[in-house]
């Protein structure tokens, strides 16, 4: 018996994880969890059966947790917000929390650090810019390449 917990965050509802249900064989799990990857998909062009990694992770998961409390509304709002996933986050535990922390009191330790590990100049005037996400053009990367 298992005693470790697991928590599964969704980041973008969109990345699924949809693959034929005729996989679910190749996986080598247990039959008690088929009908956790069993998935209808009802989006045009891609109607039939199917695994759903993310529909497995919601319903396997002892905690959800999505990227921030507005978008954990948005997600169960509507079939087309939850893309045919929000019947099951609307029956789950899920909570939204803030993506990210609160490092302001370190901000000027953690810069200095961060730019004597890179090998730069150690200014407080010099803005030093991060990016954490997929290099997607939804995510802004295409523009943050361009003023870099």
């Amino acid at each position: 018996m298992f005693l470790e917990k697991v928590a599964f965050c969704i980041h973008n509802i969109s990345y699924q994880g949809r693959f034929p249900f005729s996989d679910f064989s190749v996986l080598n799990l247990p039959n008690q969890f088929k009908s956790s990857f069993n998935f209808i998909d009802g989006l045009p062009n891609l109607k039939g059966r199917k695994i759903n990694w993310m529909k497995v992770g919601i319903l396997e998961s002892d905690r959800v947790l999505i990227v921030s409390p507005y978008y954990a509304q948005e997600l169960i709002s509507g079939k087309d917000k939850g893309v045919e996933l929000d019947n099951i986050i609307r029956k789950t535990c899920v909570t939204g929390i803030v993506n990210g922390m609160d490092v302001m009191d370190a901000k000027p330790l953690l810069k200095e650090a961060l730019q004597a590990e890179m090998g730069l100049p150690c200014d407080n005037n010099v803005p030093v810019i991060g990016f954490i996400g997929m290099l997607e053009e939804q995510k802004g990367s295409d523009i943050f390449a361009a003023v870099s």
